[in-house]
């Protein structure tokens, strides 16, 4: 597969160190795993896409609260562009005997995935969208839009700007960042017509932007 996004690279040499510093340092894990608990995404037959895996974050915690609820018929797919990234999951899923959750290495721009790979009720994009060209990140919504079902949630959590993530993300994490406007803009531009901002842990509100859009 031809790999078209510059974060291959970057995540193919700091995959371990990303695990070590986002999810578990700095409590990203604990952040969503709270915002989950809350926000009751997770239905008994729900079909659910983690679009951008990375090492499984939202998909473990989705896949943990739904096996608390009883909901053991939940699917779970999940795509990334990184090898490194895909492995550190697939060991987890390994560990937890998670047979309902499967991987591809796949590419948002490109058609890629299997065509079982539809009809989603939930598609949870996280921090993938900031590494994409900014003019191809309505292309990539678009794309993920066709995979939900009518009526399907499109959840996107993608970094804010502001002073601090100019430099730390921009600079540092070689990623672009959003305002709610563009934000508001290109979900326009994507097709969807219900976009809702949804609160985040007040310990990321400044750096994280929540979107929820119904197709």
């Amino acid at each position: 597969m031809k790999i078209r996004n510059p974060a291959h690279e970057l995540y193919s040499q700091r995959a371990s160190f990303y695990e070590w510093l986002f999810i578990d340092l700095l409590g990203w894990g604990k952040e969503l795993e709270t915002f989950f608990r809350n926000s009751h995404y997770v239905h008994p037959t729900d079909k659910i896409l983690d679009a951008g895996c990375g090492t499984g974050i939202v998909t473990r915690v989705l896949y943990q609260l739904a096996h608390e609820s009883g909901h053991d018929s939940v699917t779970f797919h999940a795509f990334d562009l990184t090898w490194s990234m895909l492995a550190i999951f697939q060991r987890w899923i390994d560990r937890q005997g998670a047979k309902q959750i499967e991987l591809r290495q796949a590419d948002v721009l490109v058609d890629t995935v299997p065509l079982h790979w539809s009809n989603y009720d939930l598609i949870v994009s996280s921090t993938m969208l900031e590494y994409l060209p900014k003019h191809e990140v309505r292309e990539a919504l678009t794309n993920l839009r066709q995979l939900l079902k009518a009526g399907g949630t499109l959840l996107v959590m993608i970094t804010k700007r502001n002073i601090i993530t100019e430099w730390l993300a921009e600079k540092w994490w070689k990623t672009n960042t959003y305002t709610a406007d563009e934000i508001q803009t290109v979900f326009d531009d994507a097709g969807f017509d219900q976009i809702t901002f949804k609160p985040f842990s007040p310990r990321w509100s400044n750096y994280i932007l929540v979107v929820e859009a119904k197709k």
